[in-house]
């Protein structure tokens, strides 16, 4: 079957990062992507980034300066469903491409504008680069974080531990102090992720509506999605579970040198399985974990910070014992959170993944084999794979104009006259996530107008009272459930029979155990669509204890 988007057609005026990944994501699952470039090809084409984002596309060149260039684009909108454009506001309106124009052509289009700082604002105009929204907005200085900690920070408090310090060596990041430069893109990671959900949340809205609508986002929402977890004001933050030791930037974050110089990472760290898997010479990846009082994991309050640091010698020590790769085994065996640090070349080098799907490699004309991001989702009932490697600029422009000449006597396209107030009203989510990535996920449903029911469990009061819950869980309702009681699993089921989405990032054989897997729900309700976010790949890692 084709890829889920497979007929649609879409016109990418993007440059950067934030457009080109939102339109790859598109290509990826089946749409008809042509690359709008000016005269001499995009000028970020020089970007390595670009061997990645601009696959699967065509490449049309026009000058939309030029009368007949500017008709043949004008022309394609009439039939295109989607357009993505990341010109500064204003550039749209004076090329006449803006879209009041698009749409009094074509008012079933699904418009997306990516700015740097927003439309109508005072900084508008400022440049549209990652690093410079990051430095104006604060993510410089919060890929350091504090010693206070962000919630006392954003509350104008002092370091409540002022007097308490830790060797240097124990910190993250540079001994120097200042910002430090992100090795990541957050401002457009984020615009991308928001771009994305909003185009594909217009297009439903368009499956009722009958019309478009104009998607906007910028580099400086996408800041702020990726400062989201620390950036909030509470009046109270010593309530108890909201603040927590990891958002201090004294905390050692569970990194750990083994005795072949790698690295491993244990998070959250568990002194109780490293000191006493490696109470002797040979590393047990089952030792006795009730022989001593020491905590499975630390806990999350900001005085932990102290255990944490009172244990930071000892586990350095035991960890430097043994390999690493002695010690990601163990763990493995041993169901602990527990990775190898690696490069990206190695983890794209990883079989693994490659078979997975998650990375792919793509054949470039110029530099040969590259691996690269695979498919960020995968659909059951709509399987796809990454397109081909980018074209050269303007490799498609003859047939593009063809396909223009041919739409400028199509008949126009009419606006429906469904009405509708929020884009997903009308859709039942089940949400049974913890953490962050399940529930944030969730959240944005809800935002969008979705009906979200959270399913609690019992015993889950820290997702509810610590900070990452405040940026997760809004506009939710709430169940508490015991799945495991078969009266509270009949309710759940209950719920599946006229629910649209059910959600979870437990690992999958917990679900299967619980028999709330897809095989199970979907023989109560055919249309279900499941999604499961996984920790790992599929295959022999899948069943491994996963967080970021």
């Amino acid at each position: 079957m084709a890829g889920v988007l497979a007929g649609l057609k879409v016109l990418d005026l993007s440059w950067g990062v934030a457009g080109p990944m939102t339109t790859m994501q598109m290509a990826d699952h089946g749409a008809e992507v042509t690359k709008i470039e000016p005269p001499g090809g995009d000028p970020f084409r020089n970007q390595l980034g670009y061997k990645v984002w601009q696959r699967g596309k065509r490449s049309a060149i026009l000058d939309l300066k030029d009368a007949a260039d500017k008709d043949a684009f004008l022309a394609l909108v009439k039939t295109a469903d989607v357009l993505v454009e990341s010109y500064t506001p204003g550039v749209t309106e004076r090329l006449g491409i803006d879209y009041a124009s698009c749409k009094a052509i074509n008012p079933r289009l699904v418009y997306c504008s990516i700015t740097g700082y927003g439309r109508g604002t005072p900084l508008e105009q400022r440049p549209a680069y990652d690093a410079l929204v990051a430095a104006r907005t604060g993510l410089h200085w919060e890929q350091r974080g504090c010693p206070e900690g962000a919630l006392n920070r954003m509350a104008g408090r002092p370091d409540p531990y002022e007097d308490f310090d830790v060797p240097a060596e124990w910190r993250q990041g540079a001994e120097r102090e200042g910002p430090l430069f992100p090795a990541s893109y957050w401002p457009s990671l984020g615009a991308f992720y928001s771009a994305s959900v909003g185009i594909n949340a217009a297009l439903r809205a368009r499956e009722t509506t009958g019309r478009g609508q104009w998607v906007e986002t910028s580099l400086l929402q996408g800041a702020m999605q990726g400062g989201g977890w620390v950036w909030m004001r509470a009046e109270n933050i010593d309530f108890p579970g909201f603040d927590s030791w990891i958002l201090n930037s004294k905390s050692p974050k569970g990194h750990y040198e083994a005795s072949d110089g790698k690295w491993i990472h244990n998070w959250v760290p568990n002194p109780r399985f490293i000191i006493q898997a490696s109470e002797n010479e040979e590393l047990n990846a089952n030792p006795d974990l009730k022989a001593k009082d020491d905590p499975d994991r630390f806990g999350t309050g900001p005085e932990e910070i102290f255990v944490l640091c009172e244990y930071q010698p000892q586990l350095m020590e035991r960890v430097k014992k043994f390999p690493a790769d002695q010690w990601v085994d163990a763990a493995a065996r041993a169901q602990m959170t527990m990775q190898a640090v690696r490069s990206t070349e190695e983890s794209l080098a990883d079989p693994l993944f490659l078979k997975d799907g998650c990375v792919a490699e793509v054949n470039d004309p110029e530099l040969g084999p590259l691996r690269q991001l695979g498919l960020t989702y995968k659909m059951s009932a709509n399987p796809t794979q990454v397109g081909a490697a980018p074209v050269s600029p303007g490799a498609n422009t003859d047939e593009v104009k063809a396909e223009a000449e041919a739409a400028k006597s199509a008949p126009a396209p009419q606006a429906g006259t469904g009405q509708m107030k929020k884009p997903l009203e009308g859709i039942k989510v089940l949400d049974l996530g913890l953490a962050i990535a399940g529930p944030f996920g969730c959240q944005l449903l809800s935002d969008l107008g979705a009906e979200v029911i959270k399913i609690n469990g019992l015993y889950d009061l820290f997702w509810h009272r610590v900070h990452i819950a405040y940026m997760s869980n809004r506009g939710k309702k709430s169940l508490t459930l015991n799945l495991k009681d078969p009266r509270s699993m009949k309710v759940f089921l209950d719920l599946v029979k006229d629910a649209d989405v059910v959600h979870h990032n437990m690992r999958y054989d917990a679900a299967e155990r619980l028999k709330i897997d897809y095989e199970s729900l979907k023989q109560i309700n055919p249309k279900l669509i499941y999604c499961h976010t996984r920790g790992f790949e599929t295959g022999e890692r899948s069943t491994l204890p996963g967080n970021d």
